[in-house]
């Protein structure tokens, strides 16, 4: 069978009524094992994403004609699934040198994605950060793009029916305590339950970082990237530096200085605080204590005030 009946064959087969990968699709991928690598740095958004994927671009190119890819059938909004054609793609196109491409995504695990990702080899990386700074660093996002009327605004998370551009100021901020927050549970708890279904499985699970780390101890942490994203090949500590150093330089695309731990505590009331702890917290408190998602002080604050209101 030549390599477009296999292609066809694949196409034709892709994807199953239930998100799994037939059989014989996923032979065919092995039988076509190249020396590119595919990278997923499934970060949600407001959490450094922009700078990582910016500083293990410039890494990569050491061993690699890496390049950004965003592995997804269209970019317009946050529903951005893995699009099985890209990266076939990407697995099996030849280049002077082995490729890298690094998918910057905000995915959830779904049955498809993951099949995908486990049968191209394909690791990802997660981040996390405390939720009240990632809403109000949302905010602020949406803030300075409305200062242009032509920029087109992604309020997939936050919309109420409305574009954002038409809601209220209250609108607005209800939609991000209620419907943002949730976004966010459902991201951390879907991707929580992969990770631990890939230990029980002996599987690879996802690299977890956060937000701290990448602004405290970048050099640290784009070193554990890549050695969880190229085990086969060796970054020297003067590489990372020098690819940190060009990140840094694109001072259009890499904001994480910029970010103030904090902010969101005096942004919220109380009462709000409360209620995004309450959606958020469902996704495992205890895991989310521990990535820096929720701070404990914060939450038994929260916890008083209900029980303050329970008592009046």
């Amino acid at each position: 069978m030549s390599v477009y009946e296999a292609i066809y064959k694949v196409m034709l087969s892709v994807p199953s009524g239930t998100g799994e990968m037939l059989a014989h699709v996923k032979d065919i991928i092995r039988t076509t094992a190249s020396h590119n690598r595919q990278v997923v740095l499934a970060f949600p958004p407001k959490v450094g994403g922009t700078f990582m994927r910016t500083a293990l671009l410039h890494l990569m190119s050491n061993n690699y004609q890496s390049y950004l890819s965003r592995g997804s059938y269209a970019n317009l909004d946050q529903a951005r699934d893995l699009y099985f054609p890209t990266v076939l793609s990407q697995h099996i196109m030849q280049t002077p040198r082995p490729s890298a491409a690094v998918m910057h995504l905000h995915v959830y695990p779904a049955r498809h994605v993951t099949d995908m990702l486990e049968i191209f080899d394909i690791p990802v990386v997660l981040s996390s950060r405390d939720i009240l700074d990632t809403l109000i660093s949302g905010i602020n996002m949406i803030e300075g793009m409305e200062q242009d009327p032509d920029i087109f605004i992604d309020d997939s998370i936050i919309s109420n029916g409305k574009p954002i551009r038409e809601m209220s100021p209250e609108e607005r901020r209800y939609s991000v305590v209620h419907y943002v927050s949730l976004w966010y549970a459902r991201f951390y708890g879907q991707w929580l339950r992969y990770d631990r279904e890939c230990r029980a499985q002996g599987k690879r699970p996802p690299l977890w970082l956060t937000y701290e780390e990448l602004k405290d101890e970048p050099q640290m942490v784009l070193a554990r990237v890549a050695r969880h994203v190229d085990p086969k090949n060796h970054y020297s500590e003067e590489g990372v530096r020098k690819a940190l150093a060009l990140s840094l330089m694109d001072t259009e695309a890499v904001r994480i200085n910029k970010g103030v731990s904090g902010r969101g505590s005096t942004y919220f009331t109380p009462e709000e605080q409360k209620t995004i702890f309450d959606i958020v917290g469902k996704a495992g408190k205890a895991d989310l204590i521990r990535m820096g998602v929720l701070n404990e002080a914060a939450l038994a604050r929260a916890a008083m005030l209900g029980d303050n209101k329970v008592q009046a």
